[in-house]
């Protein structure tokens, strides 16, 4: 018969298998109690997302009644809608070095082989149960299982296994911390074929683990082909001194004694101080247990490596109220407002059931012979005929034809609370702007569109926020455990952020300058995870994005592009955006500078001796670059200065000729006009003389008249 918690002490560390199973279950009924409120409330919410949305007496009193109780079931189309929008939003993992020899490659590799892992594990279907389990119910799990590649093989994979029923989980409830990195044991119940455990386990009885709570009901696990087993992980906490070795690192006094000969062939020594003593000091060893149990007792345990338990939590909605810790997603408010809608709308629906049908109303006699008339308020008659009523004395009596009575109408207020109901729903939900609500016709711009999606995604922020914080822990446990996993030489297969895949060897031995090392040794390094996010629209990624699109068509543009191309490239959200922003980068001073500042000291000095050569060429380029400059110019120079000389020289010819030309046509001309005028002159002189000797003439005869007769005058006086 198995033993009862009852016996072990509360402040004794189990060490025992049987006390150890003794724990485990002490513990699972201390989750059980702590839990037991949330997961009845837990397993009501999951029922009536499903469709059991009626309170079960009201449902059982109205089904006696032959009542109307109709589902209309909202709830699971916008539970669904929360889901969709963190699938397509799936936050991403990233490795980023941090110490104790980590680098940028390796850095890389270890990135690639998260992805290889996430791949090869199909990790989305972890991601996206636990996501949807804490909007569902207020928390989901997902763990990391090791396993080997095949039967032919050493070599182990490391996988992220979804849970998918995270009411088979029972967690310290110690354990605050969103993601549940901080939990000291973790319980969980699964199934095993019957002849899967035999085949495990064939000394063990076949004795099913019967501890269970409300959403792990023991008799829904009673089968003849299965049987119930439980798996127990606990931190092992041992007291232990811790040295400084000469080599820079840290152990404990445990592993020095089991590996003193390996270190000391090694030239490996614990510091001492200068009095002589040891550097030490007292510290708690962590130590990560696994066991699964049947009912009766532990059929299998292993102690595994790194620090955290492997399993990670994602949480919903979390209240500490007096201490009572109150736990629930997103149906637990839709409740009210979803029952509500569905009562308006049975109460609406048997209204219309339960009123008579619009009858047609004549005098007695008039539907003699005429049996269409007892149906022709549900048929469509195309004629209906009717029989006159006649008076004693066999004449028709005037009256009317029958007439159809008017339908019953559903009152307004039905319309009006329904339609309140929805409204109450939809803001209970965190969606209040469906765009099904804007008045018919009204125009609504792409931004107003965006704006209100991103209030419905502020409303449920706190469930992606916290499967970032679950992936993230998660990538965390994958560092610790790559080490163990993965410590052999051999060819792996990594994933680059484009997801194209890549075969590196890791751990492999390389001679380097006659020292051997390990390249890209996996045991070395201390790395951080880093969450990237996307790649959704509505993130202020995307619309920083966009931000810097519009800057880029203004005049500030240039100096963007000149100062911060990378930033702008990074924060774009498309395959190989980070490559392109990486590849950037280096072209500005400041991005070469923080680039220089990530890598390692060794690295940096082989970067900035690079660095400098490459700036003396750059100053030889730009002088040689000068002299061909001016070299060209001068020989241009001279080229156009005997170029403009020959063109000078011809020219001064042409004008030269020409002016002889013109100058001998000018002397000719002269010569001519000379000519003429000295002919003239000649002429003209002779012609002068011409008149000047007549005149001569006839002044001499003048003369002579007048001497003739001065004389005939004296000779007169004498005479008388």
């Amino acid at each position: 018969m198995p033993a009862t918690p009852e016996t072990l002490k509360d402040d004794v560390e189990a060490e025992t298998n049987e006390q150890i199973f003794l724990e485990c279950a002490a513990r699972f009924r201390l989750a059980e109690e702590a839990e037991n409120t949330n997961r009845a409330l837990a397993l009501e919410d999951l029922e009536f997302r499903d469709g059991q949305q009626w309170p079960d007496d009201l449902y059982n009193m109205r089904r006696v009644q032959r009542r109307v109780t109709l589902t209309v079931n909202h709830t699971d189309t916008l539970v669904r809608r929360i889901v969709n929008n963190m699938r397509e939003q799936r936050p991403r993992i990233k490795v980023h070095p941090v110490g104790d020899g980590a680098d940028i490659e390796t850095a890389r590799i270890v990135g690639g082989l998260v992805r290889h892992v996430e791949n090869l594990s199909q990790a989305s279907v972890a991601y996206d149960t636990a996501g949807e389990s804490a909007v569902n119910i207020g928390w989901g799990y997902a763990r990391i299982m090791g396993e080997y590649i095949d039967e032919k093989s050493f070599d182990q994979e490391l996988y992220i296994k979804p849970i998918f029923n995270a009411l088979t989980c029972y967690i310290d409830p110690g354990a605050m911390m969103p993601d549940g990195s901080d939990m000291e044991w973790f319980i969980i119940s699964d199934k095993m074929k019957r002849t899967e455990f035999h085949r495990r386990y064939p000394n063990e009885e076949l004795v099913a683990w019967t501890h269970g709570s409300a959403g792990d009901n023991q008799r829904a696990w009673l089968s003849k082909y299965d049987i119930r087993i439980a798996e127990y992980y606990r931190i092992k906490h041992t007291k232990d001194t811790l040295y400084r070795l000469s080599n820079g690192k840290t152990c404990f006094a445990s592993q020095w004694r089991k590996n003193e000969q390996a270190y000391t062939l090694a030239g490996i020594s614990r510091v001492t101080n200068p009095d002589g003593s040891l550097v030490s000091r007292g510290t708690t060893r962590r130590q990560v247990q696994w066991f699964r149990l049947n009912g009766y007792n532990i059929v299998e345990n292993r102690d595994l490596p790194g620090r955290y338990i492997p399993v990670a939590r994602c949480q919903g909605n979390i209240l500490d109220i007096n201490g009572e810790v109150r736990r629930k997603g997103a149906i637990r408010n839709l409740k009210d407002p979803a029952r509500q809608f569905n009562y308006w709308e049975s109460a609406k629906t048997e209204k219309l059931a339960l009123s008579s049908k619009a009858p047609w109303v004549g005098v007695e006699g008039q539907f003699d012979g005429h049996p269409e008339w007892d149906d022709a308020n549900q048929k469509p008659y195309s004629v209906l005929k009717y029989k006159l009523i006649l008076g004693p004395d066999g004449m028709p009596i005037q009256v009317p034809p029958p007439q159809r009575q008017a339908a019953v109408e559903v009152e307004a207020g039905f319309s009006e609370a329904a339609a309140g109901a929805v409204k109450n729903l939809m803001m209970v939900a965190g969606m209040p702007h469906e765009p099904g609500q804007d008045t018919p016709g009204t125009v609504v711009s792409g931004v107003a569109l965006r704006r209100r999606q991103a209030i419905s995604d502020i409303s449920h922020f706190q469930y992606y926020d916290n499967q970032t914080l679950f992936i993230s822990h998660l990538g965390e446990i994958l560092l610790e455990l790559f080490p163990f996993y993965y410590s052999g030489e051999r060819m792996q297969r990594i994933i680059g952020e484009d997801g194209v895949p890549q075969m590196v060897g890791i751990n492999q031995p390389v001679q380097n300058n006659g020292v051997m090392e390990i390249k890209n040794n996996l045991q070395v390094g201390r790395y951080d995870v880093v969450m990237d996010t996307g790649p959704g629209y509505e993130t202020k990624r995307q619309e920083g994005a966009e931000a810097m699109i519009d800057l880029m068509k203004t005049p500030i543009a240039e100096p963007i592009v000149k100062t911060g191309a990378d930033i702008v490239v990074r924060n774009m959200d498309f395959p190989g955006a980070d490559d392109l922003a990486d590849r950037l980068m280096p072209l500005n001073q400041q991005g070469l500078q923080k680039a220089v500042e990530g890598l390692p000291k060794q690295a940096q000095g082989i970067v900035t001796a690079l660095m400098g050569q490459n700036q003396q060429l750059q100053q030889t380029v730009q002088q040689l670059q000068l002299e061909i400059k001016y070299g060209i110019t001068k020989a241009h120079l001279a080229a156009t200065t005997k170029a403009h000389d020959t063109e000078m020289r011809t020219q001064t010819t042409r004008e030269d000729v020409a002016t002889r030309a013109q100058t001998e046509l000018e002397k000719a001309h002269i010569d001519r006009q000379t000519k003429l005028d000295v002919a003239e002159i000649s002429a003209a002189g002779k012609l002068l003389d011409t008149h000047v000797h007549g005149r001569q003439e006839e002044a001499g005869r003048e003369h002579e008249l007048k001497v003739a007769k001065a004389a005939e005058k004296t000779n007169g006086a004498g005479n008388g």
